[in-house]
């Protein structure tokens, strides 16, 4: 992973029921500002989006995205070969390189330095493009990380692998699989841990990934907003969260959550949990590391977002 600046903003990329990706722009001062969280949970109006990534008309394109790591520009890939890029600080959307192949599945799109990677199902060889690196993997991929030129994927029922991006190398690391759900990102800052989603109950851990296999080091339960499991006869959770490294030990976490009114209707609302790793010692002196919950917020989206991406 690169040095990555402290951040000052979120990107939250909400697909809905119109055609395109809309882009909107949040600080996160607030989440990190001094003090505890008191009194009930603090909801606010999602500002108005920055831009947009129009999709063809009368498409049913899917977007998977990521941010590059200049933090900045969006990268997507459609089921349909198009790439695009958006430009959060001109707000330009450009065209990519053509994929080879539509991606009818989804795509992974990762950093990965300078540039990106996409993965998705099933094989083909590799495409050096300017901003996408394409490989196909023909299996259903659990995990995934990525740390300096090497990439890990788990593959379900076989294994873990790292590709090598500079040689194309490929190399199985064993018949484990990382305890991660999806992305998972390596901190060389926080004792060189991996932080993702328990691939089983969706709250934070911190993997000694150095391992082989890798070793579970913290895990932080109540990072999983346990009150939609508590109320699921109002509201539930969207299966696919996100986590955002903001630099300086700080992370987000985010949600997207459907919630049944009192007057009947159904809203979606953004979840956002601010949390921050401070390192601490035991009494015997050993170091560990401590979580910190700074604050937690909800942003109301309109009523024609689905689903909310946040990075």
């Amino acid at each position: 992973m690169a040095v990555v600046n402290q951040r000052k903003h979120l990107f939250i990329v909400m697909s809905d029921q119109k055609p395109d990706y809309f882009v909107h722009c949040i600080s996160i001062r607030h989440l990190f500002q001094p003090g505890p969280s008191r009194g009930a949970m603090e909801i606010r109006i999602l500002p108005s989006p920055i831009g947009q990534i129009d999709k063809p008309l009368a498409s049913h394109e899917r977007i998977d995205l990521a941010l590059a790591d200049d933090g900045a520009t969006l990268v997507g890939v459609g089921t349909f070969k198009r790439t695009v890029m958006y430009d959060t600080r001109s707000g330009v959307t450009s065209s990519g390189p053509e994929m080879q192949d539509g991606k009818t599945g989804g795509a992974y799109v990762v950093p990965l330095g300078d540039g990106l990677d996409l993965r998705a199902q099933p094989p083909s060889q590799w495409i050096r493009r300017r901003y996408l690196n394409e490989f196909q993997i023909k299996c259903q991929l659990t995990a995934y990380f990525t740390t300096g030129d090497r990439i890990w994927v788990s593959a379900q029922e076989r294994g873990t692998y790292s590709f090598h991006t500079a040689r194309r190398v490929w190399r199985k690391e064993g018949d484990w699989e990382l305890p991660f759900y999806h992305r998972a990102l390596f901190v060389p800052e926080l004792d060189s841990l991996c932080f993702g989603f328990c691939s089983k109950r969706r709250h934070l851990l911190a993997v000694d990934v150095q391992q082989s296999p890798p070793v579970v080091r913290y895990t932080w339960e109540d990072t999983f907003p346990k009150w939609v499991n508590e109320n699921g006869n109002v509201c539930c959770l969207m299966p696919k969260g996100g986590l955002v490294y903001l630099g300086a030990s700080k992370f987000c976490i985010a949600w997207t959550v459907l919630m049944d009114m009192v007057d009947g209707q159904r809203k979606n609302f953004i979840h956002l949990m601010a949390v921050q790793i401070i390192k601490t010692s035991t009494l015997s002196g050993k170091k560990q590391l401590r979580i910190v919950k700074r604050k937690v917020c909800c942003y109301k989206m309109p009523s024609h977002g689905l689903m909310a991406h946040v990075f």
